[in-house]
């Protein structure tokens, strides 16, 4: 009976461990430029967690986020003048499983 229980815990535990986390999707342009901007995952305390560019649909993904809040902001260099989503990056919160839409938009400084 031990064992058994002993089994049931472990597999509670495995399961609990195995969540997916969550996912950031979204859209990314400057004027005509969608391709090569560069985005930005900021933590809640403004460390950078990770960064990504656009694929040439204007595209990015962020996967395998744990849950939590996070700022979510865009750069690129358009003919030399620097394009971004200015000093209010989005407020994003992930949780587990979940897939949030995002749509930046940048504008020229």
């Amino acid at each position: 009976m031990k064992r058994i229980l002993y089994l049931a815990l472990l597999l509670l535990a495995f399961t609990a461990c195995s969540k997916n986390n969550g996912e950031i999707h979204g859209t990314a342009e400057a004027g005509d430029v969608v391709s090569g901007i560069t985005v930005k995952l900021y933590t809640i305390e403004t460390d950078i967690y990770a960064t990504t560019t656009t694929n040439n649909d204007g595209e990015f993904w962020f996967s395998d986020l744990p849950s939590g809040n996070y700022y979510i902001g865009a750069t690129t260099t358009i003919d030399g003048d620097v394009w971004d989503t200015g000093n209010t990056p989005q407020v994003v919160y992930v949780s587990d499983e979940i897939t949030k839409e995002v749509a930046l938009s940048l504008k020229k400084k």
